[in-house]
């Protein structure tokens, strides 16, 4: 296969697209190579990514119900592991993605190829997470003696949100850094605080009305909520959806300009 490389500025979306098709086995390549990054130099190997989820499991889930003053319908650590896990997903994405242009600008500036495949390859990259995590819950249910509701299916549906979630705030990140270097240093700080803010140890109903009306408006409290109702039938309200069309738009328009500053990209960085 012959694959003709034009580093136009002005290219089409539609071009951009076909382009990183012929390239998709690259971002199996950076994803790999982002997951080697993060098991080097460990005695455990790929076994640090579970102990790690069992370990925010144990220290934040323990820590947290021993203050809490609200009840659920099902054991609380069920409740804040998959809050944690939708959370975790969506910032090492974000984080990650967000500082892949600068931290790889070695190549990007010196190597043509469709340079939108740095952040999306920890889109892939974060499933080897994830997995440890849905062992951890597996663990859990099986421990409390639960099975998953038959809205289980939905589950994988949010999980594409929280992925695309993560890609488009990340997008973002890249795309502010390339002119200033500081938004790259601030933007973890301002993803951990949006926790807060994000239903991940605590439900909905705690919060005033007016609070919560605000919440419906935040995608990530969409895919808590949601993988929570696939899981556990617990309730979802469908105005948590305006939270997914707001990333929606959000992931269109940063790939609509990631790909418009990407035939200039080198230049920048």
């Amino acid at each position: 296969m012959i694959v003709i490389i034009d580093s136009s500025k002005n290219q089409s979306i539609a071009a951009y697209l076909k382009k990183l098709w012929c390239y998709r086995n690259l971002i199996l390549i950076f994803a790999y190579r982002n997951i080697q990054g993060k098991i080097a130099q460990t005695r455990l190997g790929i076994f640090i990514i579970l102990l790690q989820a069992i370990i925010l499991t144990l220290v934040f889930g323990f820590f947290i119900s021993r203050f809490i003053t609200f009840s659920v319908s099902y054991p609380y650590l069920l409740f804040a592991v998959t809050g944690m896990m939708a959370w975790y997903i969506f910032s090492y994405i974000a984080t990650f993605s967000g500082t892949s242009i600068m931290q790889n600008r070695q190549i990007a500036s010196k190597i043509y190829f469709p340079r939108i495949i740095l952040p999306f390859s920890y889109g892939l990259s974060v499933l080897l997470d994830f997995t440890g995590w849905l062992i951890v819950l597996t663990a859990l249910l099986i421990y409390y003696g639960i099975m998953p509701s038959y809205n289980f299916w939905a589950f994988f549906l949010f999980l594409i949100i929280d992925v695309i979630t993560g890609l488009a705030v990340g997008l973002w990140i890249a795309l502010l850094s390339i002119k200033n270097r500081d938004v790259a240093l601030f933007a973890p700080l301002i993803i951990g605080i949006g926790m807060f803010f994000t239903p991940v140890f605590y439900p909905v109903k705690v919060l005033p009305e007016y609070l919560a009306d605000i919440l419906y408006f935040n995608p990530l409290a969409c895919v808590v909520e949601g993988f929570r109702w696939s899981l556990f039938n617990s309730p979802f309200d469908i105005r948590f959806l305006w939270g997914f069309l707001i990333i929606l738009l959000l992931f269109i328009t940063s790939v609509f300009f990631f790909v418009k500053k990407d035939g200039n990209m080198a230049d920048n960085i």
